[in-house]
């Protein structure tokens, strides 16, 4: 290999020619590196050595013999051939290893591999049936010559996931290929004092035992190692991207004034306390010249809106400008009907700026934009584009922070005069995940809710029992409540193993057909044009439609009081978190609301989620289950723009690994700074992964 071998094609390893490496390039393995850390996706323990008389029926163990016999002959099916070994082990057992080989369109297999020849001595892993005259066979088992084993058999053996064309066997000698290709530290970017203060392996030695380990103990320590990286770059990265967003002085607000107080005085209740502390901790922030940059947290009803709004006002109370950045313009649309109606009775200007826009209504927000106008700006990603020009943007929202990434929020937040930075997410997450996600952020947490407001009655239900949900769902409507129903596919092609019961424009159909007949019906997914979206939530929001057909779109965000009842069919296939968002969409007017769950789940985790989700309506706790069960990428829904995902290593990162990163982010990564020559291998490492800088110099953290 070259000088930087990780670097090198995946053609550089030994067994990989342009056909395979195109293979591997689907499973995203384009370099040696992206190989090594493509983590198999679990174990097969085939360390159990016995001899044959040992043998228990239907349990995995491993053998050491010779072999005796072979055959290789067609069976009875056509294009079936059958391919026999026996193995006798050294206390004169018997074990017969069976293959199959089949042929294309009946003809005779192309290859009939014997898996050894007479006389070979072998290590065989499987599965150990017992046949009623008291012989032992193994199907289709692992067999490996004894004098080369370790790869396939007695050992913890690797089991990756693969696309057509590629077998584990093929897999694993690749891999075991560019293990022993390996030079020197394998890219080692940890120092050694840094690994040893977390007890973490080197890096050669962590993918070593990622793939082929030596015992339970040695793969959790390659995992810990090699999460801990990866989510210390990010965070390493995170920090780059936003420190980069605005180095330069902010405007310093003076003291709130008569608006705000007027403001206060309007609301038709009071702030929880939560909320006056959170608008405490920003209020300091926005009172300095050094930006502010802030992670409002807060779980479903907690009243972020109230708190961003308050940043708003600040900002053209004090003769600035204020802009709200969503991800989708039904959220935005909603933003700015909120904000109008607390806002324009004060006298402030809300301007709705997506790509829906009409163009007269356009032409005034930019002319107000760009002549310095104490107005707000609510919009979507066309608050990005090159026509959009704030002359004194001093304050700066962003909704749903991990739908748009640092990047995107930093094509605001740039510039001499960068303004104060509030970032919104309606997701909870845990505060170590926080810290590795925006770890250039303070956060405040909103970890209270209005009074008055009573826990959505949760139910899950079996799909035999669908027909009582939706007579339930046609009562509470007959009763002027209104109702939302979400699916997890469209139905129109975009998922082959959805049915007319869990996709979106089937259902709709037939639910409108019979047991909804005569109920207004709306339909919402993201396929649809924004004006169309725009218009059937409008429609839904003034009561003129009744039941509100819909992908996972209406999410966040979506504010209608008189929603009482939310069904979601499919629940099994959504997330923790994405389901108490979903169920946060119902019970927000003080009536008692209710959430059905229809799923069948065919996994013990899809059980346990129904289960945690039916206990509880705390989402932070929610938060941290889901982290447990399936780790941080189901939390965040979708992955940072601008950032690469995170491996599946990174995403199972127990809470031992997140807080070891953010306590060495707080610490080391300050000493890479001061120290950039010293720590040259970390930033090379970020740059290579995220792509981010030139400069060796990291920012402070």
């Amino acid at each position: 290999m070259a000088s930087e071998p990780l670097l090198e094609p995946v053609t550089a390893v030994a067994g990989v020619g342009p056909a395979r490496a195109r293979l591997l390039e689907k499973l995203g393995v384009a370099t040696v590196d992206d190989l090594l850390r493509y983590a198999p996706r679990r174990y097969v323990d085939a360390r159990r050595q016995v001899r044959v008389a040992d043998l228990v029926d239907g349990q995995l163990a491993t053998v050491v013999g010779v072999t005796v016999e072979t055959e290789r002959r067609p069976t009875r099916t056509a294009g079936l051939w059958l391919a026999r070994a026996v193995v006798a082990d050294d206390a004169g057992g018997r074990l017969e290893l069976v293959f199959f080989a089949r042929g294309k369109d009946g003809q005779k297999p192309r290859h009939v591999p014997l898996p050894a020849a007479v006389g070979e001595r072998v290590v065989v892993s499987g599965v150990a049936r017992r046949r009623r005259d008291g012989s032992w066979f193994m199907q289709q088992p692992e067999v490996e010559p004894l004098r080369a084993a370790g790869v396939h058999t007695g050992r913890l053996v690797p089991e990756y996931g693969l696309t057509a064309g590629l077998t584990q066997r093929t897999m694993r000698r690749i891999v075991r290929a560019a293990l022993d290709g390996l030079i020197g530290d394998a890219g080692e970017m940890l120092p050694a004092e840094l690994r040893q203060r977390y007890g973490l392996l080197p890096r050669a030695e962590a993918l070593r035992q990622l793939h082929f380990p030596d015992s339970v103990a040695m793969l959790a320590a390659a995992r810990r190692r090699l999460a801990f990286e990866e989510l210390l770059l990010l965070r390493a990265a995170v920090s780059r991207l936003g420190r980069a967003g605005g180095s330069g002085k902010a405007a310093a607000l003076p003291p709130p004034g008569a608006l705000v107080q007027a403001w206060f005085e309007r609301l038709p209740f009071s702030p929880t306390a939560a909320q006056r502390r959170a608008a405490e901790e920003i209020e300091r922030d926005l009172r300095r010249s050094v930006p502010m940059r802030r992670l409002l947290q807060g779980d479903v009803g907690s009243g972020k809106t109230l708190v961003a709004a308050y940043a708003l006002l600040r900002a053209v109370e004090a003769g600035g400008q204020a802009a709200l950045l969503a991800p989708s313009e039904i959220l935005a649309a909603q933003h700015a009907r909120t904000l109008r109606g607390w806002f324009e009775p004060l006298g402030v200007r809300v301007h709705l700026l997506t790509a829906s826009t009409p163009p007269a209504e356009r032409r005034k927000a930019l002319a107000d934009l760009a002549v310095g106008k104490p107005v707000v700006a609510v919009g979507t990603h066309a608050l990005l584009g090159p026509s959009v020009r704030f002359r004194s943007l001093v304050v700066l929202v962003v909704d749903e922070q991990h739908r748009f990434g640092v990047r995107q929020r930093n094509a605001l937040a740039a510039g001499p005069a960068p303004p104060h930075l509030l970032v919104v997410s309606a997701t909870p997450i845990p505060r170590t995940l926080a810290m590795c996600l925006y770890g250039d952020l303070d956060v405040s947490v909103l970890d209270e809710l209005p009074p008055g407001r009573l826990p959505v009655d949760t139910r899950w239900v079996r799909p035999a029992r669908r027909e009582e949900v939706y007579e339930f769902v046609r009562r509470r409507v007959e009763a002027g409540e209104q109702a939302y129903v979400v699916f997890p596919s469209i139905g129109d092609g975009d998922d082959e193993d959805a049915d007319e019961d869990t996709a979106l424009l089937p259902a709709a159909e037939k639910l409108a057909n019979g047991i909804l007949r005569g109920v207004r019906v709306g339909v919402l997914h993201g396929r649809q044009p924004p004006q169309d979206q725009e218009k059937v939530m409008r429609r839904f929001c003034e009561g003129d439609v009744q039941v509100l057909m819909a992908t996972s779109v209406i999410e966040v965000g979506v504010d209608v009081p008189r929603a009482s009842v939310i069904v979601i069919e499919g629940a099994d296939r959504f997330g923790l978190a994405q389901l108490h968002q979903l169920r946060g969409r119902v019970g927000r007017d003080g009536r008692q609301a209710y959430c059905f769950l229809i799923a069948d789940p065919a996994t013990d985790a899809a059980r346990r989620r129904l289960q945690a989700i039916r206990r509880t309506t705390d989402g932070f706790a929610l938060a941290a289950a889901d982290l447990e069960l399936r780790g941080p990428g189901e939390l965040l829904g979708v992955r940072q723009a601008g950032l690469p995902d995170l491996s599946p290593l990174a995403l199972a990162a127990d809470r031992g690994v997140l807080e070891a990163v953010d306590e060495a982010a707080r610490t080391w990564l300050a000493e890479a700074a001061a120290e950039p020559e010293r720590h040259a291998a970390l930033w090379t490492a970020v740059q290579r992964r995220f792509g981010i800088g030139a400069s060796p110099a990291l920012p402070g953290v």
